[in-house]
Order: C-alpha cells, then structure tokens, then sequence
C-alpha cells in the first residue's frame, strides 16, 4: 500500500515537471516567433524606403519665365528622399550642365541648392531637375522657359521669379553665393559642430579665410562668426584682401562610454493591462527674424548716385516639433514700395537657423527703416506671426 503512494506521488512529480518544460518550451517558441516577425518587419520596412525614389521640384524659375540671351539663369530647386539626397544635376534639354553635392557623405534628406546655365541660343528651352539618392533616381522636374534676343522682348515674369539672388557684378564686396544648402560651422572643417544652416541662393559677405582657401569665415550674428566649406560656394567681388585667419582649437571628440546591465532570463510569461497613452499632437512651426545685419553708416556715391548695400537676416525655427513648410522671405526700405524677395525656403526643422542675403539700393541720404520679413506671403501656419518681422536703422551719408 505504501509502495503504490509512493509510486502515485513520484508519477505526479514527474508530470508536473514535463507540464512545466512545456510551458517553458512554449513561451521560447512564442519568443521566437515574436522576435522573427519583429525582424521580418524590420526588413520590409528598409525595403520600402529604399524601393522609394528621391522627390525634387524646381522652385524658380517658373514655367515659361523669360530671359536674355546670354545672361546666367539661376535654377533653385529643392529635393528630398527617406534616406539621403547625395547629388542634383540640371540638364538642358536633354543635356546635363550643373550638378551639385550633398556636403554630408551619405546624403540629406532635405537638400536644396542653386545650379546655373547661360543660354547661347534664342527659343524655347527645358530645364530638368534630377535627385539622387547615389545611383537611385528622381522622377525629374521640369519647366519650360523662352529665352529671348535682348531684354527689351523680355516680359514682367522675370521680375516675378521666388528665390533668384541679386549679384551685381560691380560690387567689389567680397560675397559668397551658396550654392546648395550649406551648413555653417563652429571651426574650418567637418569636425567642428554646426551652428547653422544657409539655405541655397544666400548670398553672405566674408570675413576670412583658411591658407588653403578651402574654408571661408562668415558672420552668422552681430557678435558671431562660422565657417563654411568653400567648394559649395561661388564668389564675388574682390576677395584679394580678406585675411587669413587662424581656426579654433580642433575640438577634441569625448569616446561614447557604454553601461551593460546584465537581466536574469526568465520563463514566466506575465500579461499586464496597459492603460491607453495619449499621443501628443506635434505643434506648428514658429518662423522667428532673429537677426538682421548690415553696414551702418551707408555713403552714397560720387555726386550722391545711388548706391547697394547687403542685408544678412537670420530666420529661427523655435517651435518644438514641426518642420516649416516652404515659405518666402523678404527685405524692404520702409515707405519705398519696393519688396524683395530674398529666398525661398523649405523644411526648416525646429531648432535650425539659415541665414538669407539680399541687397537695397539707396538713392538719397536720410535714415531709413530696412524691414526683413519672413513667411512673408503667409503660406505656413504658425504658434505667432507676431514674430516674423525684425527692424534695422540705417543712416545714409550724402556724398556731393
């Protein structure tokens, strides 16, 4: 009789011990399907975004703008993709005469830049716009334009191009075009951080150099000075005297340090009842004129003819979670009519800063107000308007 309970209770041991692999097998299987599914998800995801192309569009000119023959046409376009824009080109009518490339070796995932083309021939002509996410192409973007003999044939739709800076040959300031967009930095090279960005067609004046010409100094504020990589630039005006300066201490990387916390595996499988989380709703972008800058005093020239001068306007996205949209800025002479449009920008992300240039003739000696505003034409939706306007007083010198 003993025998058989001993018996019954080994037997009862021995199957709970074979319900409690079981179960145990059971939830490693559960977790292995779990984390396989997991990676298969991960996998179909990073073949959707690479089977995506790149998307580009041409900001200016317009369709069926007009030009003159012979004069150098500026083509702001704009393009973005899921994993990094690496390179633009412009073609002719079917033939490829500019192209740019993203500063970051892996690409941008908004990238915006300004290619250039001078037409030899009068007529009808199509420019094609194409990104390029390394060999992965755009569909292409494409406008018509006329170019005409001389300029008296030329049409008002030349003045009505967004985002076409004003160049005057004859400026003997020394300026830099930036010609894609452009970080700005805190030294003379890669390794430095990136205290703002440029977006393409700013035009900023300059106040150094590297010896080897291949980093140029701005100045991003009042106080502020940044460096920009040279090859991503053209220049104006007489250059021959701006110094050299010597670059900042290289700023030295701290190594990433790494904490493991070692967790017990564990075979109990536990379900708990999560409450609902509310999901926050991400808040509009807020455009704000941080800065604007520019030479005061302005002296007319010989015999009190009219005379430019360059304004560089700092533009902040401060709000938290949303990339601004595109929109325009411009710069004006309060009380003068005359608006001017300075850039046309797009996916500004919160935190980012770029900086537009524009210039303002100045006809008569007097103070006046030079307002640059942003969001100009009102295309964003933001957290306050109140803040997309700044003002600068400018005192101009007769000169008899």
């Amino acid at each position: 009789m003993m025998a058989k309970q001993l018996s019954k209770r080994r037997l009862s041991r021995v199957t709970t011990i074979l319900l409690i692999l079981c179960m145990a097998s059971l939830l490693s299987a559960c977790n292995l399907i779990s984390q396989r599914e997991l990676q298969q998800q991960v996998d179909a995801t990073a073949t959707q975004l690479a089977n995506q192309k790149p998307v580009i569009s041409i900001l200016s000119p317009l369709n069926n703008a007009e030009f003159t023959l012979g004069s150098p046409i500026p083509v702001s376009v704009s393009a973005t993709d899921t994993i990094g824009i690496t390179r633009i080109t412009l073609s002719v009518n079917g033939n490829v005469v500019d192209s740019a490339q993203s500063e970051a070796p892996d690409g941008n995932r908004s990238l915006n830049a300004l290619l250039e083309f001078t037409p030899n021939a009068a007529g009808s002509v199509q420019l094609t716009a194409t990104a390029y996410r390394a060999n992965v192409a755009s569909e292409p973007a494409v406008v018509t334009i006329n170019v005409r003999q001389t300029q008296a044939q030329v049409t008002a739709t030349q003045a009505q191009q967004p985002n076409i800076p004003t160049i005057n040959p004859n400026d003997p300031t020394c300026r830099a075009l930036v010609n894609i967009g452009l970080n700005v930095r805190s030294g003379p090279g890669t390794n430095f951080p990136v205290i703002s960005v440029l977006a393409a067609g700013s035009v900023v004046p300059l106040s150094g150099r590297t010896s080897a010409n291949d980093w140029l100094q701005i100045r991003v504020t009042a106080i502020q000075t940044g460096w920009v990589n040279a090859p991503f630039t053209t220049l104006y005006g007489n250059c021959a005297l701006i110094p050299i300066i010597a670059p900042p201490s290289t700023p030295v990387p701290v190594p990433p340090t790494a904490t493991f916390t070692l967790i017990p595996p564990t075979n109990t499988l536990t379900l708990t009842a999560q409450p609902p989380t509310a999901t926050a709703t991400p808040g509009p972008a807020d455009l704000v004129v941080t800065s604007i800058i520019g030479p005061n005093p302005i002296t007319l020239g010989a015999g009190n003819t009219p005379v430019s001068a360059t304004f560089s306007v700092t533009i902040t996205n401060t709000g938290q979670s949303q990339a601004a949209p595109q929109f325009t800025t411009t710069l004006e002479v309060q009380g003068s009519g005359i608006v001017i449009p300075i850039g046309v920008v797009a996916n500004l992300l919160p935190g980012e800063s770029i900086i537009l240039s524009g210039d303002l003739a100045f006809s008569a000696a007097g103070t006046f107000t030079v307002i640059a505003r942003t969001d100009s034409l009102s295309q964003i939706n933001e957290i306050s308007e109140a803040n997309n306007m700044a003002t600068l007083q400018v005192n101009v010198n007769a000169n008899p």
